[in-house]
């Protein structure tokens, strides 16, 4: 029965983050960094790949149980909330302005605002929208904003979608170098430090 509680990396990753869960909020830092460090020591010892280098699990959310059918992003007046949708009418919020400490919020998506220029008297335009306004992020099926997934045919990408298996829908914030995964059971925020063309590029 125990060997297949911890067959998938879901079930190592959901028991980890559960115990930094209930422990975190009680424990001196020390304790929560060597929590932490037991989370990721058990999602590594999954029969599943590791997670690539420069790759790390920043934070985790438990949510309700319901199949993910889709996860975007919005900029809504200084925050930026993920929702993953569960199927047409139901629909979880996340904060993650803060990525190190994401939290589920009573928020429905805000209404898109178009960005608003004046033309210029040298020629050209400059944006005069305002500063906080409710604008697009990231969508891992494109329907009102940018793509944003990993790529299943890039050997980088691949290696972290096999270390995390099939159950779970990702979505890719490249701004941030965050990768979003979410499962039935639980929303895992990723810091992608992985080296890209355009990071040899700028230097």
């Amino acid at each position: 029965m125990k060997k297949r509680f911890f067959a998938s990396l879901g079930d190592r990753m959901a028991l980890a983050a559960t115990l930094v869960m209930l422990v975190g909020p009680v424990v001196p830092a020390s304790a929560q960094s060597w929590m932490k460090n037991v989370f990721l020591a058990v999602t590594a010892s999954s029969t599943n790949p590791p997670l690539p280098k420069g790759v790390k699990i920043i934070a985790s959310v438990p949510l309700q149980g319901q199949p993910v059918t889709r996860m975007y992003t919005q900029d809504e007046y200084g925050h930026i909330y993920l929702y993953i949708e569960h199927g047409p009418r139901s629909l979880t919020a996340v904060d993650v302005t803060k990525k190190l400490n994401p939290k589920i919020v009573n928020h429905e998506p805000g209404s898109i605002e178009p960005a608003r220029y004046e033309e210029l008297s040298e020629g050209g335009t400059i944006q005069v929208s305002p500063l906080f306004t409710v604008s697009k992020g990231f969508d891992n099926e494109g329907r009102r904003s940018m793509l944003g997934t990993l790529e299943s045919g890039n050997p980088d990408d691949a290696k972290l979608l096999r270390a995390f298996g099939r159950q779970y829908v990702n979505l890719v914030d490249p701004d941030r170098r965050l990768v979003f995964f979410a499962s039935v059971r639980y929303l895992f925020v990723v810091q992608d430090n992985r080296l890209t063309a355009i990071d040899f590029i700028s230097n």
